[in-house]
């Protein structure tokens, strides 16, 4: 049988092994279906996948060692920052059964699925037409993103505009991202990379009895960046490799390298949930333009309120929204407390309402020019019903 005939067979197997979700039938059998049909199923094409491809197996072992220990640098780093994240947010209790038996059940449900699917993976991408290896590449990770959704939150996924955004954001493309590095690695490693990598997550979620309490959007980030960033290094490292000669063996990680993008990483996730005393925000108005424009990202600082001074640009907040402009003056309200008169500088007056000091919540330091355009795109999109009930004169916008 011709490989590229295999290849089609393997991947079509594959392909049905989701009817029983998309039909739902899977609902109708329950947990038997979880904790023996799918398993099984996943064995058996395995096993398949074996059988078909034991003879003639073209996989690239080059570049193993390096791949290999990037890929566990990255796992480490990962939980790094996952669990420093929980010491920053919270730590919840485990919301899976972590009993002996309820984590037996647990991990039975997933970890031949998880290995057998990489056999696949592997197989298929090192024995596909290597002239559209891209093409496969993707077509393959696709596919296996299709396959870890879960088709019975279907309806709610589609439900509204919001919460589809959610869907891709959450769940599609942090998968689909995490999908392509394992097909990446499967070409330039074997099995074992994809396998450690896509596996020790559930062990960790199924076995530990507490958890970092953290929001969806910063597990996105994490399944977004961490394989970004694992990719860029190792394609830097394999034609770092392919410039020298076969004699000459490089090291196998560029400490200095390393480092820097951990460091990078890691600042930018803790920069996100506002860790540090200065946090961004995205302009949604030209209020404060030329200064500041519509779609910037403005850098804030949180600074004490008696510092603040006639001419610094702040945020404060109003109901459901915050306004960022510049200060105009200084006074005492009606009872003696302080409040700031504010403006904004492409306004004709000032703001309608005096500043009072529980609303004052950080100084501008600077800005960056329409970095923040996708953020309030999609802010627009989510909040369209919103947005005629706002007056940027009086300062009702930020």
């Amino acid at each position: 049988m011709k490989k590229n005939i295999k290849v089609i067979i393997l991947s079509l197997l594959v392909i049905f092994s989701i009817i029983l979700e998309v039909t739902g039938v899977s609902v109708m059998l329950g947990s038997s279906y979880a904790y023996i049909i799918k398993p099984v199923i996943w064995i058996f094409i395995g096993i398949i996948a074996f059988i078909f491809f034991q003879s003639e197996r073209l996989i690239n072992t080059k570049y193993k060692k390096d791949v290999d220990f990037i890929v566990i640098v990255a796992i480490l780093l990962y939980y790094l920052i996952y669990f420093l994240l929980g010491y920053v947010k919270g730590f919840a209790n485990n919301p899976y059964d972590t009993s002996i038996r309820g984590m037996l059940l647990n991990l039975w449900s997933i970890v031949p699925i998880i290995i057998s699917r990489e056999y696949i993976r592997c197989y298929i991408v090192n024995n596909c037409n290597q002239k559209k290896i891209l093409w496969w590449t993707l077509i393959v990770s696709l596919v296996f993103t299709i396959i870890e959704l879960n088709f019975n939150k279907f309806p709610t996924y589609f439900g509204n505009s919001e919460a589809f955004l959610k869907f891709i954001m959450q769940t599609f493309i942090p998968s689909l991202m995490v999908n392509l590095f394992l097909s990446y690695l499967s070409y330039f490693s074997g099995v074992f990379a994809p396998i450690v990598y896509a596996l020790v997550p559930y062990i960790i979620n199924y076995t530990l009895p507490i958890l970092p309490n953290i929001d969806w959007s910063i597990i996105s980030i994490l399944n977004c960046t961490i394989p970004f960033f694992s990719y860029v290094y190792i394609n830097y490292i394999i034609n770092k490799w392919d410039k020298l000669t076969k004699k000459k063996r490089i090291k196998v990680v560029d400490l200095k390298g390393l480092v820097l993008m951990i460091l990078f990483v890691g600042l930018m996730i803790l920069f996100g949930l506002g860790v540090f005393p200065v946090e961004p925000l995205v302009i949604a108005s030209n209020s404060m333009y030329p200064k500041i424009h519509r779609g910037d990202i403005v850098i804030l600082k949180d600074t004490p309120i008696e510092k603040v001074k006639v001419g610094d640009t702040i945020r404060y907040r109003m109901e459901g929204y915050s306004v960022v402009h510049r200060v105009k003056s200084i006074e005492k309200d009606a009872d003696g407390n302080m409040v700031f008169i504010t403006k904004g500088d492409n306004n004709r007056d000032v703001d309608l309402y005096p500043v009072k000091t529980y609303q004052f919540d950080g100084v501008v330091l600077f800005d960056i020019r329409y970095v923040g355009y996708p953020t309030l795109i999609l802010n627009e999109l989510l909040n369209s019903s919103d947005s005629s009930n706002v007056s940027v004169d009086l300062g009702k916008t930020a």
